[in-house]
């Protein structure tokens, strides 16, 4: 099966820009497995060859993704430049030839080297499906919510319609599609959200670590149904069911639901299928003493469904009082109802904070390593400017061509690295200031690119290059506080507190406060340009380049500062 899913991998010519990652990390997979054939170095020889030509390829799907895809493009190009770094196929060329020789223990310790180097290659590249999995996870969330908001509408509206005296029959067929969608929607979350799914099984895990004992009191071999570590994962300890049965009926999940059955499924079907009275007004949204532990270890989208199923049972019961012309009582039990909505919106838009924050955290990590490189390259090309411009009588013109040139070359590296992290903000799409600031930098680069091929290394150039300092240290910064309040903010008890829409990467005051600094930068340049126009110079074209330039940088200025009073970055 293996050689199959390589050989179609190898296949793969035309549209490579879709084309998924699984195949990379089945190879590295691969390279990673001992080899159980007796002809060791011929195997050896086998995966060197597959491994030159995935190296080959991720390069390829990097330079066709970039413009789509930029996070996974990058993703490709670490992957190629981790290989050449620790000159991996190099070092399966020296394991095959000790396979030759038959030279075991040198073979066999070269293999533990190459495997870790191949194990991190590996865990690089799954950060792409993580990238995935967040803006899927976070649109599948976002659709609940929109679904719960509008039964919290529904549910309102029927709750005025019953307290202003309209028919009974009419309201109680209303009541029950809406009972009916609550209860489909809680299915479908407690399925698709369950402990299977990668997210929910990792937080459990974690979960499990930290609980210990459970609450109860119980040891971890209790029999299914009553109150147990989540780290057992079975069916019957699913948060919602079992510990919120138990405490609150009395009841254990062995009475509602077989054992064996998928936890997502048995969620929704015991809820169709039981008429067990409902819990107290509110309940899920105050658990008592004895089920705090528990509580605790549930999933926010376990909370959710379960916040759902009990307003599906609020609402039925509200069903039942109207068909009985009991209006008052239909109407507590719909403001019960509205009570267990309200709750499962907060759950997810709780689980909306955690995976823009998760987002967030990665994306600012991601910056802040390329800004630094970019602010260490450009230290260097501003240093060896002022030594050229220092040494330009004292060497021949030939060799200041060639020193300028070079220097060129790394500008224009550096340009490039400012594209790769313009993709990353812009992608983003919460902030105004920030890539406003790195496009007026990167255009700064060029001009100094070409100034530099020009064999110009003068005080215009050297105050270009002053400025794309002053803005990459800024914008470094900012993003080094940026990532230092997030970690804070979760870490804090409060954090589930912020409002659930689009967080901003920065806050509106590091924006400001990049506004500000690209105006005192347009204010020096403008008196320094003012110094300039003197006699002569009035009439120098490059120079009249430069102030055009400076004009339309002061219109973006003011675009921006308008984007970010109207919220466009909202």
């Amino acid at each position: 099966m293996l050689t199959l899913c390589i050989q179609s991998f190898l296949n793969v010519s035309e549209d490579r820009n879709n084309m998924d990652l699984s195949p990379f990390i089945l190879l590295l997979v691969l390279a990673i497995s001992p080899a159980a054939a007796p002809d060791l170095a011929r195997q050896e020889a086998q995966l060197s060859e597959r491994f030159s030509r995935l190296e080959l390829l991720a390069g390829r799907l990097a330079e066709l993704s970039k413009a789509t895809q930029p996070r996974r493009a990058e993703l490709l190009r670490q992957l190629v430049s981790k290989s050449r770094e620790e000159e991996l196929p190099e070092r399966f060329g020296v394991i095959v030839e000790a396979l030759e020789q038959e030279r075991l223990t040198e073979a066999t310790a070269d293999q533990s080297e190459l495997e870790i180097q191949l194990q991190k290659m590996l865990e690089l590249l799954l950060q792409e499906d993580r990238d995935r999995q967040l803006e899927s996870e976070r649109k599948r969330i976002a659709r609940y919510l929109s679904e719960v908001n509008k039964l919290i509408r529904q549910e309102r509206g029927i709750k005025a319609r019953t307290a202003g005296g309209d028919k009974e029959p009419e309201l109680a067929e209303d009541q029950a599609r809406t009972a009916e969608a609550a209860g489909e929607l809680g299915e479908r979350i407690a399925q698709t959200e369950g402990p299977a799914t990668e997210n929910s099984a990792a937080k459990k895990s974690a979960a499990e670590k930290s609980a210990g004992e459970p609450s109860d009191g119980k040891s971890s071999d209790s029999p299914p149904g009553e109150s147990q570590s989540e780290g057992s994962k079975s069916p019957e300890s699913k948060p919602g069911e079992s510990q919120s049965g138990e405490s609150k009926s009395g009841k254990t999940s062995d009475s509602e639901s077989p054992a064996g059955e998928p936890s997502g499924g048995k969620s929704g079907k015991s809820q169709k299928s039981s008429g067990s009275p409902s819990p107290p007004s509110g309940g899920s949204s105050e658990p008592s003493e004895g089920e705090s532990s528990d509580e605790q270890q549930e999933e926010p989208t376990d909370r959710a469904a379960k916040n759902l199923r009990q307003a599906q049972e609020r609402m039925q019961q509200a069903e039942e009082r109207l068909k009985k012309d009991q209006s008052q009582e239909a109407i507590e039990e719909q403001e019960a109802a509205l009570r267990e909505l309200e709750q499962a919106k907060a759950e997810l838009e709780k689980i909306l904070r955690q995976l823009r924050e998760e987002e967030m955290e990665r994306m600012l990590v991601m910056l802040e390593a390329r800004l630094r490189k970019m602010l260490e390259d450009q230290n260097a090309v501003y240093e060896q400017t002022i030594h050229l411009e220092k040494t330009f009588v004292k060497v021949p013109e030939h060799e200041q061509e060639i020193a300028s040139a070079t220097l060129a070359r790394k500008e224009d590296q550096i340009v490039t690295q400012a594209d790769r992290a313009l993709l990353l903000l812009r992608e983003d799409g919460t902030s105004v200031a920030f890539p406003e600031a790195l496009q007026q930098a990167q255009e700064d680069m060029r001009t100094v690119a070409d100034r530099l091929r020009s064999v110009k290394s003068d005080e215009i150039t050297q105050g270009l290059e002053e400025d794309i300092i002053a803005t990459l240290e800024e914008t470094l910064a900012a993003l080094q506080q940026a990532l230092k309040d997030l970690r804070e903010k979760k870490s804090s008890p409060q954090q589930g507190n912020s409002p659930p829409g689009e967080q901003a990467l920065v806050d509106q005051l590091a924006e400001l406060r990049m506004i500000r600094a690209l105006q005192n930068r347009v204010n020096r340049r403008t008196e320094f340009y003012a110094t300039q126009i003197e006699g002569v110079r009035t009439e120098d074209v490059e120079l009249q380049k430069l102030l055009d330039n400076l004009s339309q940088r002061q219109e973006h200025i003011f675009h921006a500062t308008r984007d970010l009073h109207q919220g466009a970055n909202q």
